[in-house]
Parts: structure tokens; C-alpha cells; sequence
């Protein structure tokens, strides 16, 4: 199911907005969170990290999309553990 997930995600992105951007952007943009420290192998993929911070917020409408795909494939699967 997670991979489904993934893959499902994947595909609800905006043309030009890789998974790492996204996930990034979604992280920051948690009211209670400040800052992101992603690690990164290659001074590229540390830059493309900082880049993300920059990037327009996310859409409601990709809000509500992923909310769906985590309501119909993982929450039946970890809900009841917390």
C-alpha cells in the first residue's frame, strides 16, 4: 500500500515539482514546524533542498488529493495505532 501511496502522489504533483520539493514544502509549510534540515550526499542536492523553501505553497486542491490517498490507503493500515 505505501508504495501505492508514493506512486499515486507521484502522479497528483504539478509538472516540475519533484517528490523531494514536495515533501520539503509540506514539512515547512506545518504550522508548528520552523526549519527542515535535509541531509544531501552532493552540494546539488543540497542546494535543490534550499530551493524548495522557496517554492510557491502548496495548493489546497494537492492538499486535498494527497488527504485522500493517505485516507484510502494508509490510515485503514496505522490509524488505530496512535
Amino acid at each position: 500500500m505505501g508504495l501505492q501511496a508514493v506512486e499515486e502522489i507521484r502522479a497528483a504533483l504539478p509538472e516540475g515539482l519533484p517528490m523531494t520539493e514536495f515533501a520539503l514544502r509540506w514539512i515547512l509549510e506545518h504550522p508548528g514546524v520552523t526549519a527542515a534540515i535535509p541531509g544531501g550526499k552532493r552540494p546539488s542536492q543540497v542546494a535543490e533542498n534550499c530551493a524548495a523553501s522557496g517554492k510557491e505553497s502548496l495548493s489546497p486542491e494537492l492538499y486535498a488529493r494527497v488527504g485522500a490517498i493517505y485516507d484510502t490507503l494508509i490510515k485503514p493500515h496505522v490509524h488505530d495505532r496512535w
